[in-house]
């Protein structure tokens, strides 16, 4: 499977890159003044060679924007895999060398978001947020959750946006085998800021506590950096921490990610 992947994600990089140039050129002469909803496609690979051989595969979609008086969507798909092949060299007796090799699948998960505005005042929001998350190496078979809320901008200009959100959400999952489902509450914070003309930092962090059992929570934080390469092409680096205060049986509590990849405006 590690080829396979291997050779679909270079192709899909490569493939990107020049659509993505021809794309630039003939913009080239156009100032970028994105309007309305825009879409990216996000890859990225990482790959080791010797005595151990890791891959690390990742690929996102993610749609986001604005209009002035209306509200605002943020939502996407993305989808980590990754996996290690540890050689391990023996000799016998009549010094004849064997070369054993184990694998191990380091990262499969995916997930669907979206978050939907409906602004009430200039600074002021109503929401609706869901999430649908699946996790092979937690142990998570499903996790989704759905609820409405409202929200505050405490800064909005054109170079830094500041909000936080509160309301209620419910929770279904599947984890570690046993099924669950509870009402949370959900307490958001998300920040973006255009440092410079082709760069971005934007940073979130999202605590879902059960609504009856505050020993129980759920804590997901997130900060990357866009920096433009020229119309169409970006890098983007994201540190992504994941925290389940009750995660599934032999399972560590905290799941941290740096990923690394080119991005695509579509």
């Amino acid at each position: 499977m590690k080829k396979y992947l291997m050779v679909l994600t270079a192709l899909a990089l490569a493939v990107s890159a020049s659509a993505a140039e021809t794309k630039a050129k003939k913009a080239a002469a156009e100032e970028a003044t994105p309007k309305g909803l825009a879409t990216a496609l996000y890859a990225g690979l990482t790959l080791t060679d010797g005595n151990s051989e890791t891959l690390a595969a990742n690929v996102g979609l993610k749609t986001e924007g604005e209009k002035e008086g209306l509200g605002s969507v943020l939502a996407g798909a993305e989808f980590n895999y990754g996996e290690s092949t540890v050689k391990t060299t023996t000799t016998d007796e009549a010094g004849v060398e064997t070369v054993e090799e184990s694998d191990e699948k380091t990262v499969e998960n995916a997930k669907l978001f979206a978050n939907v505005k409906k602004t009430l005042t200039p600074r002021t929001f109503a929401y609706l947020d869901g999430s649908a998350l699946y996790d092979d190496v937690a142990d998570i078979d499903y996790r989704a959750t759905l609820g409405p809320g409202l929200g505050l901008y405490l800064v909005k200009n054109d170079q830094r946006q500041l909000s936080l959100e509160a309301g209620p959400t419910y929770l279904w999952e599947e984890v570690g085998g046993a099924s669950n489902d509870y009402l949370a509450l959900r307490f958001a914070e998300r920040y973006v800021c255009q440092a410079l003309k082709n760069a971005k930092l934007v940073q979130s962090l999202e605590y879902l506590p059960e609504a009856e059992d505050f020993d129980n929570y759920l804590l997901v934080g997130e900060i990357g950096v866009e920096a433009a390469m020229n119309e169409r092409l970006n890098l983007r680096v994201v540190l992504q921490d994941k925290y389940d205060n009750i995660p599934a049986a032999g399972k560590e509590r905290n799941d941290l990610s740096l990923i690394a990849g080119i991005g695509l405006s579509l």
